[in-house]
């Protein structure tokens, strides 16, 4: 039975490049890609290049572990280190926001992502490619998050970049 998982991707060092790469990857490992319209959007906790951020969704057999084994490996093919600074720039971040509805928190994972309703360039995404998704802790809606939670705004403008 196949899950489906929304993801959230940013780069902000040769992003046009590392974004397409990074989607080359997945669609050769993942089924029924949706892909949300890229934002860029400010480098936030450190003084750097914008990011280029979007979500996209898809379906998968894997368990939430071996999907976040191989979408790591994904960001350590395109240079991502692991060690880094929290706040600096990446040449690919790959994070789980959901795995169907589920809800885990350990040390391995934690999702949903708390950056869903705290940023717009995740936010904003997400009701792109799935507007009525209910967020399975608060029991809304994106559309319902945006408009009811204070949400931080980092986006400074949609692209027009085709993936």
């Amino acid at each position: 039975m196949p899950h489906k998982v929304y993801i959230g991707i940013g780069s902000n060092i040769d992003k046009e490049k590392n974004i397409k790469s990074c989607m080359t990857e997945l669609r050769k490992n993942y089924k029924n890609i949706i892909i949300s319209p890229v934002y860029e959007t400010s480098s936030m906790g450190f003084d750097g290049p914008n990011f280029y951020n979007f979500v996209c969704s898809f379906d998968t057999i894997s368990d939430i572990y071996d999907l976040k084994v191989n979408l790591n490996a994904i960001e350590n093919n395109h240079g991502r280190h692991f060690k880094e600074t929290k706040f600096s720039s990446r040449t690919l971040d790959i994070d789980i926001l959901y795995y169907d509805s589920l809800i885990i928190s350990n040390e391995k994972i934690k999702i949903p992502r708390k950056e869903i309703i705290e940023y717009d360039f995740v936010l904003a995404p997400l009701i792109d490619i799935a507007p009525d998704f209910i967020h399975p802790e608060l029991n809304m809606s994106h559309s319902d998050i945006m408009e009811n939670h204070i949400i931080e705004k980092q986006i400074v403008k949609k692209v027009d970049f085709d993936i």
